[in-house]
């Protein structure tokens, strides 16, 4: 039954371990009002999370519209049917064969992918508006388990303590490493996002790309999308500034983003992490990768969480096992 909301669950779980030293200070300045506080810090992750993420993707979208509107107006072009029948504007032809020309591609392919990419577009449709309602379904679950998670937290330990198998320092021990790693991945998470925005907005700034900050906006926000991450930012920005006859700046830009942007990405991350789990760098790096392979978004989380989980069971089977049967021999 809660298969279905294992990741918004999942999600409320990690949060609920992150706010739990916030949970108490604000507890105390209550008077000991636990499920005020609890309802409050709800709230606080309602309003400085979930709700700005949500009014980014609006305005990157809404903004993403009213670009390409600039862009066909700029050009004169308002169908495909005009690359068909070959009636564009003198700017959109000049623009559309040096496209061609650096790509190696002919009118015919190029009308070929247009025409793929909108039908897969309308076919997705559907499924994308059915996703946007799944997404804020799951959100408002995993918000109402964040604040039964806080509220009863305790109990839902104690419970744990009770049925697992291992003994109780064992146990503690476990979920006082779920707490480290999962404050340390969201902790590192944001702030690698935070860091390759600001990277990423400098970098448009030394090109004089035009709204430099809305595009280091965009970048925090795509570092979260597994695989493809920030290049869905810089390489479209290259690829136009090349075909507008700004190759340097189209050279620099990538560089800079290869270098600063990606790779501290590959490197800081790591690093971030590393400050709160009690793991090699190496393998840190190797569980975010793996992760992300096999979980997508949540892999970020979870690899990290499944590596130090696995490490933590080997020390207690060597701390405990491995002596007792030394004594035993």
């Amino acid at each position: 039954m809660i298969w279905p909301f294992r990741a918004p669950l999942f999600l409320a779980a990690v949060l609920a371990a992150v706010l739990q030293r916030p949970l108490g200070r604000l507890a105390a300045v209550l008077r000991g009002r636990r499920r005020t506080a609890s309802a409050l810090l709800t709230l606080g992750v309602l309003f400085v999370i979930v709700l700005p993420l949500g009014s980014i993707a609006a305005f990157a979208l809404r903004e993403s519209l009213v670009g390409l509107q600039y862009l066909r107006d700029e050009l004169g072009v308002q169908s495909v049917q005009q690359l068909r029948s070959g009636s564009l504007p003198p700017r959109a032809e000049a623009m559309l064969d040096r496209v061609l020309q650096v790509a190696h591609l002919t009118r015919a392919q190029v009308l070929d992918g247009i025409a793929r990419v909108s039908d897969s577009l309308q076919a997705a449709a559907p499924e994308v508006l059915a996703s946007s309602g799944r997404a804020a379904f799951h959100t408002g679950v995993m918000l109402l388990a964040l604040y039964f998670l806080l509220l009863d937290g305790r109990r839902v330990v104690e419970w744990l303590w009770s049925v697992s198998p291992l003994q109780a320092r064992q146990t503690q021990e476990l979920m006082a490493e779920f707490r480290n790693v999962s404050h340390a991945s969201i902790v590192g998470t944001a702030v690698a996002a935070v860091l390759q925005g600001v990277l990423m907005a400098v970098g448009m700034f030394i090109v004089r790309v035009p709204h430099a900050l809305f595009f280091g906006l965009l970048t925090a926000v795509a570092s979260f999308i597994p695989v493809v991450g920030t290049a869905i930012v810089w390489v479209p920005a290259c690829i136009v500034l090349a075909v507008t006859g700004h190759p340097t700046s189209a050279i620099v830009l990538a560089a800079w983003s290869l270098i600063f942007v990606v790779g501290g990405e590959h490197v800081g991350k790591p690093l971030l992490l590393k400050g709160g789990v009690e793991m090699h760098t190496g393998l840190v790096f190797l569980s975010l990768l793996g992760g992300l392979e096999v979980f997508g978004l949540l892999g970020i989380i979870l690899g990290p969480l499944i590596f130090a989980f696995f490490l933590s069971l080997v020390r207690m089977y060597r701390r405990d096992f491995q002596r007792q049967a030394a004594g035993v021999h």
